[in-house]
């Protein structure tokens, strides 16, 4: 026991447990163990509920008699068993939950069906889904147009994550992601809504929560002790993607993007523009679909490369690993306190030095970082990704104006439909905006 290191280790006891029962508990060396290399280290998690546990019935506290378990609200698998249905249940428990409906009746059916042959019944499904969601809205912010591809690619998404519990690898994905969420405290919070869109889409999100945070319940969630600020939380997120997975695709997100159900299967298709791509943006901001010096004049739509000296909008942007790593190597990184003050106040870039949780301005910084690198940034146009928020986490107002998408991506009509693809991305060297 003298080699785990956890402080709430004292004499054989964990007082971490015994704090939260209220008598001492004592602590199993191989529970201990497991407990220390488990992401919830120091919260009240099934290793110290079985440390609890184990020290009731050797004082003889537990209940003489069985405890009857009320099914009605035990966890959904043990009530309908496994399989898609369930986890078409766990995604939008909005429609399932309504009493007298019939849908875990279904659910149940589902999973008695499996995933090939949910796959074979998918008009069905998305029927009695559509049905269902007359009578609750889908989500509650999904547009109704869009219920039917919403509820497809919720489907699929349930079947795919039953065969992963199933370890059924009979189906590859095309690509090896990490989506990693970055979130801070703000007001009339759209995180939930937000990791919902990606889920819809197919990502696995991860959140790097500052403190005081929302709390994302169901979504994995590295949260932090101490305030890191947007840049650094930025580049923890992406240090953590590159040293905790395999990912040859992560994508760095903010909390306020709403996606397009298609946004994953379309961005797979397009990955990637050029050998020389820096990042892909899931996210257009207005004036990025204005041709350059003009006020009025659009682009034409597409994967349209952007050259600016200040780069904005980073709400979705799609790296290479290669890439992404050598950006946190680069020398702007290691140097960079945030875009100077339009006063160049000394003073407020001394703070920043001395406090780097005050640092921002990661879009200026990472369009810096591309333009030095060589590397080229390219923006989906119609934009698959919403910027939703109507608070900003550092008081740079609302989404409305240039901090929006000028041509947002219909719901209804998939990105294959509305985006138009060409092969002509040649390397140029002058910068234009």
């Amino acid at each position: 026991m003298d080699k785990i290191n956890c402080k709430y280790l004292n004499e054989g006891r964990c007082d971490l447990a015994s704090d939260h029962v209220g008598f001492d508990v004592s602590a199993e060396e191989n529970t201990c163990k497991a407990c220390v290399a488990s992401e919830k280290h120091g919260e009240v998690n099934p290793y110290v509920t079985s440390q609890i546990f184990w020290t009731k019935k050797q004082l003889g506290l537990l209940p003489s008699k069985p405890v009857t378990i009320d099914t009605k609200s035990a966890p959904i698998e043990r009530q309908i068993g496994n399989g898609p249905g369930t986890e078409l249940h766990k995604l939008i428990p909005t429609i399932f939950q309504r009493k007298g409906c019939g849908c875990k009746n279904f659910a149940k059916r589902m999973n008695i069906w499996g995933p090939a042959e949910c796959e074979a019944k998918m008009e069905v499904i998305i029927d009695h889904i559509v049905e269902k969601s007359k009578q609750s809205r889908l989500l509650g912010w999904v547009p109704v147009l869009a219920t039917r591809i919403v509820a497809e690619r919720l489907i699929k998404r349930a079947i795919a994550k039953a065969r992963k519990k199933n370890a059924d690898t009979s189906i590859a994905e095309k690509f090896n992601w990490f989506v990693a969420v970055t979130t801070a405290p703000r007001s009339n919070c759209t995180l939930e809504k937000s990791l919902q869109s990606m889920e819809i889409a197919g990502f696995d999100p991860v959140v790097f929560a500052e403190p005081g945070s929302t709390k994302a319940s169901g979504y994995r969630t590295i949260a932090h002790s101490d305030k890191k600020g947007i840049w650094h939380n930025w580049l923890y997120s992406c240090q953590y993607a590159l040293d905790n997975s395999d990912a040859e695709v992560i994508m760095t997100v903010q909390d306020d993007a709403l996606f397009h159900p298609d946004s994953k299967t379309f961005a797979e298709s397009i990955l990637w523009p050029s050998e020389y791509t820096g990042f892909v943006s899931l996210y257009t901001p207005k004036h990025y679909s204005l041709q350059p010096h003009f006020k009025t004049k659009r682009r034409d739509t597409g994967v349209n490369r952007i050259r600016t000296k200040s780069l904005w909008g980073a709400c979705a942007l799609i790296w290479p690993r290669e890439v992404l790593a050598r950006v946190l190597e680069h020398k702007v990184v290691k140097n960079w306190i945030g875009a100077p003050t339009k006063t160049k106040n000394s003073s407020i870039m001394q703070k920043r030095k001395e406090d780097p949780s005050l640092v921002a301005n990661s879009d200026t910084a990472i369009g810096k970082i591309m333009n030095s690198m060589g590397r080229y940034m390219f923006f989906v146009d119609p934009s698959p990704v919403q910027h939703i928020a109507e608070m900003s986490t550092i008081a740079h107002g609302d989404n409305t104006g240039r901090r929006n998408c000028m041509r947002c991506a219909l719901w209804d009509g998939s990105l294959s439909q509305q985006v138009p693809l060409k092969e002509d991305f040649e390397p140029v060297s002058e910068l234009i905006f």
